[in-house]
């Protein structure tokens, strides 16, 4: 029963991580707004962020490759708590843009190393469906964290930050009661059972050129979907403003995003349909696009939730089959989780700062076309890839 507990905090702590920092990414941006930010420094404080996430994710993989899973992420989680506390006290711009450095550098010691740390561990389920509950987790409590944070801020700005470093300073705890990495043999992907081997929808392991090629899309697709999301977090506060959008009604928006990436992950982790074929990955995409069209075009709540549940079954394919196809088969679980991260955080990255480029001079809604381009740039891209490998 014990053991059961144990891979049920695996599970756990992601859910809650993800909810502080929900609550993190809804109260920054509009209380960067009430210290007079501009469209650009809010792009900005989105990319200071996302830069630290991408220089240390692949750095931290490495290093959990070589000292283990355990330490990595138990500093990773006191890092959100010193991060998320110093946030809630701060009272100048420049403090936020320290702060969200910290928390870059925090989420690298921890999401990659506890990526890979759950596919390691000893469990009936294949590995599909580890990284499916392991993706419901985390996607559940980005859902959850904005439509709290939103709520909270319009009582107190303060509030969703102080409840973030505490719950952020419960999983550090919840971590530190946890076992040591179980010992595997250097082989371990070898013995793997064939439900989590790289698996193609007809049955057959693919070549190692066929493998690589659909990660190497599945990567730039991660890329682009979190340029959209990232773009969405730190731009789309400043025009709710302008469209006299509540915090809370905020909160919901954001939240749908990630509640149409939990309800995607779900589902892929009960099919296998979607492996190592090239439409289900590009169709989804261009639901996105489809969301982002909305966004650019919309003004009614309506439109709007429309537009965000589109934009989140898009990333959530691209980022499932990302994970997906870096842990599947490999040794070296720590270091494609780094990748992944670091190709994640570059779009997060990427996002807000060139939005924020193109709303300061253009628009508030400019960006979304942009986003557009970088995802259809990113699908002929993908193509060519898959193409290649045939």
């Amino acid at each position: 029963m014990k053991r059961e507990n144990n891979k049920a905090v695996l599970y756990l702590v992601p859910f809650f991580v993800d909810v502080a920092i929900g609550m993190i990414f809804i109260s920054i941006p509009l209380l960067a707004i009430e210290l007079g930010a501009s469209a650009l420094t809010l792009g900005e404080l989105g990319f200071i962020g996302g830069l630290f996430y991408v220089l240390f994710s692949l750095p931290f993989g490495k290093l959990s490759d070589r000292l283990g899973r355990k330490y990595i992420i138990l500093s990773g989680s006191l890092g959100y708590f010193l991060s998320s506390f110093a946030l809630s006290v701060s009272t100048q711009l420049y403090q936020l843009f320290i702060f969200m450095a910290l928390l870059g550098i925090a989420g690298a010691m921890f999401w990659p190393s506890l990526e890979a740390w759950i596919a390691e561990r000893e469990d009936k389920k294949p590995l599909t469906k580890r990284i499916s509950f392991f993706n419901v987790s985390w996607c559940a409590g980005a859902a959850v964290g904005p439509l709290v944070g939103g709520v909270l801020f319009q009582l107190n700005h303060r509030l969703p930050l102080y409840l973030a470093s505490f719950l952020s300073l419960l999983m550090a705890f919840l971590i530190l009661n946890e076992p040591l990495d179980e010992k595997r043999e250097d082989s371990f992907a070898l013995r793997e059972d064939l439900s989590e081997r790289n698996i193609d929808p007809e049955g057959n392991s693919p070549s190692r050129g066929k493998a690589f090629s659909y990660l190497y899309a599945a990567w730039i697709a991660n890329f682009t979907g979190y340029f959209s999301i990232g773009m969405i977090r730190y731009l789309f506060p400043k025009l709710s403003v302008q469209l006299n959008i509540q915090p809370f009604i905020l909160g919901i928006l954001l939240g749908v995003v990630a509640l149409s990436q939990t309800l995607t992950f779900y589902i892929l982790g009960r099919v296998s349909f979607w492996h190592y074929r090239w439409l289900p990955l590009f169709s989804l995409q261009l639901l996105g696009i489809i969301g982002l069209i909305f966004i650019f075009l919309g003004n009614s709540l309506t439109i709007f939730l429309l537009a965000f549940t589109l934009v989140g079954v898009g990333a959530g394919m691209s980022y499932f089959s990302s994970i997906f196809y870096g842990l599947s088969g490999h040794q070296d679980r720590g270091t494609k989780s780094g990748i992944h991260e670091a190709v994640l955080g570059g779009g997060a990255l990427f996002g807000p700062l060139v939005g924020g480029i193109f709303a300061q001079a253009y628009s508030l809604r400019t960006p979304y076309l942009v986003a557009i381009f970088v995802i259809v740039a990113g699908i002929i891209g993908e193509a060519l890839l898959i193409h290649m490998s045939r």
